[in-house]
């Protein structure tokens, strides 16, 4: 029934997606991405409103029957990365780029709206379809505009639960792109799908000098050394190591110095990950005890700033199973992998997880030679139609079983 339809569509869903893919926006600039949603599912039959969070799109799909609703999203941002695949509609937007996948997860659940709304007899109650800015992160030239519009937070999924797009759902179901995994397969999370993810940037300042005279000068550059070690002592000294936990120091600088001059200042910035909240806090406090104390015994300042990112991923354990099974039904029973196993990466999913029940899963993309941010990253076509059978499968599925109390 639904696989005839999805045929029908996929040149269709295949000339939106290159377009998109040509087209990629920032987060909070996704303007051209949001008009092409909305047109699509006005057309679709769907009542739509636009503006959600500046430019997120949400559209309802009413069977017209009694039941619960389900939420489904897609993120339409890009990242800024120079696409290098070659490929005959590689971006012309320069420096920008979907290596993350996001035009695929908008044309493959834009496809499912298109279905599920030619077989609303199919499923009772309704379908919520997010289709969320800025999930990569919010784009510095939008940084203001974003605040102004009264939102302090990280991410486009709480702006957008701020602003009434998660009332009245019951439940949801995220599905991403993974080149990760094998091609027509499935990885699911028991219960830790992502991790959280918050960032620190610390710079120590001294007292600038010549590097041949370094006892008249205050040298940043050991202190920042020793609290970068002591950092990263934290999950193995202070963290139980039953806890999955991990920090990384990406950026070390010392801005406007030279290799014969003692340096003025120091900077590092670094991110922790964890699925613990009792975790996710002490490092949250134990990262600036640790910058300022080492600073001042080096009679240095710590100028410390902390940027509270992405709670994790945490999946309902019912809907996770039932969402296993679904894809079983699409994909075979042995290309559905249920895991205990977590993933590291984050997600801002995990804001619509923490308050209604969910599952956020991973797709198959077809190339396994480049990871998710990549600049050669491009998944295959033969993706977009099914994942709009696995999406619609899982509409129809989840409400099946929120309607009869399965779940």
């Amino acid at each position: 029934m639904f696989q005839e339809t999805i045929n029908g569509i996929r040149d269709e869903l295949t000339a939106i997606y290159k377009d998109l893919h040509q087209h990629p926006e920032p987060g909070y600039t996704e303007h051209r991405t949001a008009g092409i949603v909305a047109d699509y599912l006005r057309r679709c039959g769907l009542s739509v409103t636009e503006g959600v969070a500046l430019n997120g799109v949400v559209g309802v799909l009413d069977s017209g029957k009694p039941g619960k609703t389900l939420m489904m999203r897609a993120d339409m941002d890009c990242l800024r990365i120079q696409e290098l695949t070659g490929c005959d509609y590689q971006s012309q937007n320069e420096g920008c780029m979907h290596a993350c996948g996001h035009d695929s997860h908008v044309t493959m659940l834009l496809g499912a709206a298109k279905v599920l709304s030619q077989h609303t007899d199919a499923f009772s109650g309704k379908i919520k379809f997010l289709f969320q800015p800025a999930e990569e992160q919010i784009d510095p030239s939008m940084e203001e505009a974003v605040r102004q519009a009264g939102y302090d937070g990280a991410g486009g999924a709480g702006f957008m639960i701020q602003e009434g797009a998660l009332d009245g759902v019951d439940a949801c179901v995220i599905m991403h792109c993974q080149p990760a995994i094998p091609f027509g397969t499935v990885q699911i999370a028991k219960r830790n799908a992502c991790a959280s993810s918050d960032l620190f940037d610390v710079t120590f300042v001294g007292k600038g000098g010549h590097g041949a005279r370094p006892h008249e000068a205050i040298d940043p550059v050991p202190a920042m050394a020793e609290a970068i070690q002591a950092i990263h002592a934290l999950p193995t000294r202070e963290v139980s190591c039953l806890e999955t936990c991990v920090i990384s120091v990406g950026e070390v600088e010392t801005p406007g110095s030279v290799w014969n001059a003692v340096a003025e200042k120091a900077r590092f910035v670094g991110g922790f990950r964890t699925f613990n909240p009792e975790v996710r806090a002490l490092l949250g406090r134990r990262i600036p005890e640790l910058a300022e104390t080492i600073a001042k015994a080096h009679r240095c300042r710590a100028e410390i700033r902390f940027l509270n990112g992405y709670m994790p991923c945490l999946n309902d354990e019912r809907m996770a199973q039932a969402v296993a099974q679904s894809c079983r039904e699409v994909l075979g029973e042995d290309c559905v992998d249920l895991t205990d196993t977590p993933a590291m990466t984050s997600e801002d999913a995990g804001e619509y997880l923490a308050r209604v029940p969910g599952a956020f899963f991973w797709l198959g993309a077809g190339d396994p030679e480049h990871t998710l941010h990549n600049p050669y990253f491009l998944p295959s076509l033969d993706m977009i139609p099914l994942g709009v059978r696995v999406h619609v499968n899982n509409a129809v599925t989840m409400l099946a079983r929120l309607n009869g109390a399965g779940l």
